[in-house]
């Protein structure tokens, strides 16, 4: 078992988000956690217009296309069109991008995704496929972000009504363990934005990390959010 400081700061973060919810408790920390799934189910509501927006409105769409065509160049994916599949799968498994992004890759290798995707090419389809992935990832956090936003009013609100009794020994206990996995979402979505940005330096020295450490391959294996937002297949 291979644990890398990435690792230990991994472990550090559930340490101290399990040590936070057994100071507050369980009935502040099932609270706390409430919010934090409110916030996801709010962004996945908003989410379809800030990936539209991204996409319409903006030029950053455009920019991830070119910077993901560019990464296809340097890496010399060659041209076809989805039909020379033995090849165009070893060519994926070269590229220096996480597991999960050559698996569907590889998966949605077909004529159907070429037309979901309006490319021509088994290039255009790599880095389209990628810019798209891209664009889901990040819509989602820029939404989260927002729905965050929207709810951090209503949690101090909260935080201000009173504090709330705790109840016994066991309250702390489950507190400690809700913590935790509040840890494991936050970490989730850090591993999220790693996988966004994985055709940059940032991105890749921190999937780099991932790799080599036992624990974080874990988490990021049982990722949700990486393993649904990466599919551009999603249900918007």
């Amino acid at each position: 078992m291979n644990v890398t400081w990435a690792g230990a700061a991994a472990i550090g973060v559930l340490l101290f988000t399990g040590y936070t919810g057994y100071r507050r408790g369980f009935i502040k920390e099932i609270v706390s956690v409430f919010f934090v799934f409110l916030a996801l189910a709010l962004a996945w509501t908003i989410n379809p217009y800030v990936n539209t927006f991204l996409m319409e409105k903006t030029s950053l769409y455009d920019k991830i296309q070119e910077s993901c065509r560019e990464f296809s160049d340097t890496q010399d994916v060659a041209e076809g069109n989805g039909e020379d599949e033995e090849t165009e799968d070893s060519l994926i498994g070269r590229l220096p991008l996480p597991g999960i992004l050559q698996k569907n890759l590889v998966a949605n290798n077909t004529q159907e995704a070429y037309q979901y995707l309006a490319v021509d090419t088994f290039r255009d389809y790599v880095s389209e496929y990628l810019a798209r992935a891209i664009i889901n990832g990040l819509s989602y956090l820029l939404a989260y972000a927002l729905a965050n936003l929207i709810l951090r009013v209503a949690m101090l609100v909260l935080d201000m009504i009173a504090g709330l009794p705790l109840i016994s020994g066991a309250n702390r206990l489950t507190g400690g363990i809700v913590g935790v996995a509040k840890g494991i979402l936050f970490i989730w979505i850090a591993l999220l934005l790693l996988t966004i940005l994985c055709s940059s330096d940032i991105g890749k020295s921190g999937l780099e990390l991932v790799e080599k450490d036992s624990i974080l391959q874990a988490l990021y294996k049982h990722d949700v959010l990486v393993n649904f937002f990466m599919d551009i297949f999603y249900k918007n």
